[in-house]
């Protein structure tokens, strides 16, 4: 008998929402509780809106490279595969990783760290910590309750950084005032040591599988990278010292053999660069051993989703941080990219002065309407600073690149446009 199924993941403590009021489907809907949870992540307006945030390149670059809507599904499609090979809800996997991006501002990791640096002084910024938020407080479901009421084992699974990540904690501070003692119980928050549940042990290791072949995938077909240069002493020696500021026990008799088999299997010996089903069989196949290598364990009788852990081959795990590496060193940190990302992180600087500026004045001075009507109500129940800067960050957090573009344009570089002109 599989370890997993020793334990009962429709207990009531993991499928408990924080309001009662929607404990049980409606009549008639036969849907397990995660499923539910999926398809409120799917239907919300945060899910939508990633269509339109970066992943690696700007959205709208070109048609066929991924959006974080797209890495969202296929790191979706990546953790059911693993959760249902060892008995473990497919729903729930597939829940968590749809919703593991929702909190990703315009830019991607460039306006995470934009924000970030701007929320300083508040308590910071992270993406984790922004989605959890988003769950439970910000997106619209009902009149009834704010946020959309996923199950307990949902928001566990997103929860990637249960100690806090760069010194902003796990949950903004409001937020783990509020829902912090239900979601954890006795286990304090901001403890160092709190675990991570199985699920999102799973979600996080089907994200790094995405990234580190999808992305790659990405970087190859735009011609930013020639998988050519993989082979190359000046490739072996990068990838090797960026993998190492994760892993510090990579070296480049590791890294090298690892980018020559690479290129061995995309290169055909005739064309300059792979075709694009050469590159999906090469994918492919990484994929499906970075999914089959896992394992899950069980401290003893499992008796919650802490007591159980996904396990990996040392050479496994190193292997897939090898690959992304490449992305991060050969593709991220190329010119074109580099430009990109100076722009976005000035936008977002930006547009955060001047609305916290807007913000935190007269809101009945006509200047006041840069912001939106229900932004400006928020802000007049919010007293401290602080609280105001955390609303104008959700507010440029939901924003797509191109909404974040075209208001800074509006704002800063086109003082004749059509005040009709949407934004």
């Amino acid at each position: 008998m599989p370890v997993t199924a020793l334990y009962n993941w429709f207990n009531a403590h993991d499928t408990e929402r924080r309001y009662l009021s929607e404990a049980t489907g409606a009549e008639g809907d036969r849907r397990d509780p995660y499923e539910r949870d999926r398809a409120r992540i799917i239907h919300s307006s945060a899910f939508r809106r990633l269509q339109g945030k970066s992943q690696i390149f700007a959205a709208g670059w070109s048609g066929f490279l991924r959006t974080r809507v797209t890495h969202a599904m296929e790191v979706a499609q990546i953790a059911r595969a693993i959760a249902t090979n060892h008995g473990l809800p497919g729903g729930l996997a597939e829940a968590a990783a749809l919703a593991h991006d929702l909190g990703h501002p315009p830019f991607g990791h460039n306006g995470e760290e934009a924000l970030n640096a701007c929320m300083r002084p508040y308590g910071g910024f992270e993406g984790n910590a922004q989605t959890y938020r988003i769950l439970t407080r910000l997106e619209p479901l009902t009149t009834r309750h704010p946020g959309v009421n996923v199950t307990r084992a949902t928001l566990l699974g997103v929860l990637k950084y249960p100690g806090g990540r760069g010194g902003v904690p796990a949950m903004y501070e409001d937020d783990a005032r509020l829902d912090g003692g239900w979601l954890y119980g006795e286990t304090a928050l901001g403890d160092d040591h709190l675990p991570r549940s199985v699920i999102c042990q799973i979600m996080d290791w089907a994200d790094d599988i995405a990234y580190s072949l999808h992305d790659l995938e990405d970087g190859i077909r735009s011609g930013l990278l020639s998988h050519h240069a993989l082979v190359t002493g000046e490739a072996v020696c990068r990838v090797t010292e960026r993998a190492r500021r994760a892993h510090g026990e990579l070296d480049e008799a590791f890294v090298g053999p690892v980018l020559r088999l690479l290129h061995a299997r995309l290169d055909d010996g005739a064309s300059i660069a792979p075709a694009t089903a050469r590159v999906r069989e090469v994918e492919a196949a990484y994929v499906n051993r970075f999914v089959t290598a896992t394992r899950i364990e069980a401290h003893g009788t499992p008796h919650s989703a802490f007591d159980l852990t996904l396990a990996l081959p040392p050479e496994v795990r190193l292997e897939c941080a090898v690959l992304k590496a490449i992305t991060q060193e050969l593709i991220l940190r190329d010119q074109r990219t580099g430009v990109y990302a100076r722009q976005a992180t000035g936008t977002v600087t930006d547009l955060f002065g001047l609305l916290l500026e807007t913000a935190v004045g007269d809101l009945d001075d006509v200047r006041a309407a840069v912001l939106p009507r229900e932004v400006r109500a928020s802000l007049l129940h919010s007293a401290s600073e602080a609280a105001r800067a955390r609303i104008v960050c959700d507010f440029i957090a939901d924003m797509t690149d191109a909404q974040a573009t075209q208001y800074h344009q509006r704002l800063f570089g086109a003082p004749q446009s059509s005040p009709f002109a949407p934004l």
